[in-house]
C-alpha cells in the first residue's frame, strides 16, 4: 500500500517516475489496473525525481483506516492529464486449488485467496509546464493470473486402540 499510494501521489504531482514495478497479480483495491507499484528489499524499488524548483515536504499520516500522503512545495503551474487505462490480454485464473489441512474442520472448506485474471494494462500521463511544453510518459503493467485457493478439512483417521492384555 505504501508504494502504490506514493506512486499515485507522484503521478498526480507530475513528478518523473524513475523506477516502478507493478504487482505480480492484480489487486482489486488498486484499480484501475496499472496504477499500482510494489516494493521489496532490495528490489523492486520505487523512485521518483523532484524536478520542481524547490524542496518537497512529504507528509504521511493515517486517517481512520486510510494511508494519506501529502506533498508540500512551491507550485510551478504544471498540469497533469491521464489517458483512460487500456486493459487487454485477459487470462483466466485457472481452476481452484484445494489444500488439505487440519486447521479446518473435517468436511469443511475455507477459501483464503480469491481468483484474479491475468492481464496487461497501459495508461499515459501528460505533464505540461507553465510554458506549454508537454512530456508524455506511458506506464505498462503485466499481471499473472492467480487461482482461488481453498483450504479443505483433512479426513482424520482415528488411531487404533491398543490391544487389551497383561501389562508388562
Amino acid at each position: 500500500q505504501v508504494a502504490t499510494t506514493l506512486f499515485r501521489l507522484a503521478l498526480n504531482a507530475g513528478l518523473p517516475i524513475a523506477e516502478r514495478q507493478n504487482h505480480s497479480f492484480r489487486v482489486r483495491y488498486y484499480e484501475p489496473a496499472g496504477m499500482d507499484a510494489t516494493i521489496y528489499s532490495p528490489a523492486p524499488d520505487f523512485k521518483f525525481i523532484n524536478n520542481t524548483p524547490g524542496h518537497l515536504l512529504l507528509i504521511a499520516k493515517v486517517v481512520g483506516d486510510k494511508l494519506v500522503y501529502e506533498f508540500w512545495g512551491t507550485s510551478d503551474a504544471r498540469t497533469v492529464k491521464f489517458s483512460e487505462t487500456k486493459v487487454w490480454d485477459i487470462t483466466p485464473p485457472g481452476p481452484t486449488q484445494y489444500i488439505e489441512t487440519e486447521d479446518v474442520p473435517e468436511g469443511k472448506e475455507k477459501c483464503v485467496e480469491h481468483a484474479v485474471s491475468g492481464a496487461r494494462a497501459e495508461f499515459t500521463r501528460t505533464v505540461t509546464d507553465e510554458a506549454g511544453k508537454s512530456i508524455t510518459s506511458t506506464f505498462r503493467s503485466k499481471y499473472r493470473p492467480w487461482p482461488e485457493v481453498c483450504l479443505v478439512g483433512k479426513k482424520t483417521i482415528p488411531s487404533p486402540l491398543p490391544a487389551a492384555g497383561p501389562l508388562p
